[in-house]
């Protein structure tokens, strides 16, 4: 035997492990209810941040070349900011209050201008412009695959557009056993029996941008009666804002078929 005294730690009090565990499950639960609350908010000022900064930047020249003018450098002077200061550091050589005034004021001269484009390009003359910029484009290689390629995604989320989401459908995906959302953006044709099928975009969770472009037979999806906004949420939030009833047989497509049918069966979600 040693001579050297041997200590032994006492094990903790059931009480004490209780109470550290108490007190953990409410420090736990108290931060998750503040990130809950906090973090919707940021995210909907960090949106709203990024907009508001593209709508300015999009017509803040021109607010800058009316400062830069004869007309405006009087402005400039009674604000006690030099021409070669707000070249040289933006609106952050204004004061705060002008500076807000003024990115206010660059949005709303996007506002107009867009309104302006948009009654220009609808009718006969500024149709024919903007078709006759469209073949020109089209004759450059990469620029027309970028151009066409946005254009297309931009009309699909616009609801004047007739390749815009036609419906919400479930498809067998990724097995025949599981289903999953997919949006009916196109209707074609099999080209050797003349068959109709489905293009469907199935997108991904949580960002519904990205995602696989499926082509189905009508009879191997299950239309639903859902708006494409419910959609989206149910994609976005992983399932949690799901309808709390989802039909298992296809719904037919035109509600005017006549003659008595049977309900649906459906699952409960929760």
């Amino acid at each position: 035997m040693s001579g050297v005294p041997q200590t032994t730690q006492s094990p903790i009090p059931p009480r004490e492990k209780g109470a550290w565990a108490g007190i953990r499950k409410i420090l736990r639960s108290r931060i998750t209810a503040g990130l809950i609350l906090v973090l919707p908010i940021w995210i909907t000022i960090l949106v709203v941040s990024f907009v508001f900064r593209m709508m300015r930047d999009a017509s803040l020249w021109l607010v800058e070349a009316f400062l830069f003018s004869p007309i405006g450098r009087p402005l400039l002077s009674s604000w006690q900011v030099s021409s070669e200061q707000l070249a040289e550091e933006g609106l952050e050589a204004l004061p705060v209050l002008l500076a807000w005034g003024i990115g206010l004021v660059s949005v709303v001269l996007t506002v107009v201008l867009l309104y302006a484009l948009g009654a220009v390009t609808t009718n006969v003359v500024g149709k024919r412009i903007v078709r006759a910029g469209e073949t020109l484009v089209d004759r450059v290689p990469f620029i027309k695959v970028v151009y066409q390629s946005s254009k297309k995604v931009l009309e699909t989320f616009t609801a004047e557009s007739t390749r815009a989401f036609q419906r919400v459908v479930l498809v067998p995906f990724p097995t025949k056993e599981s289903h999953t959302i997919g949006f009916v953006t196109h209707i074609c044709k099999d080209a050797g029996t003349g068959e109709e099928l489905y293009s469907l975009f199935v997108p991904t969770v949580p960002n519904p941008t990205t995602g696989y472009v499926l082509i189905v037979r009508p009879s191997d999806v299950i239309e639903l009666d859902w708006s494409i906004e419910q959609a989206v949420k149910a994609i976005m939030s992983g399932g949690v804002l799901m309808p709390d009833v989802v039909p298992l047989i296809r719904i037919p497509a035109k509600p005017d078929i006549q003659g008595p049918q049977e309900p649906p069966t459906a699952v409960l979600l929760g």
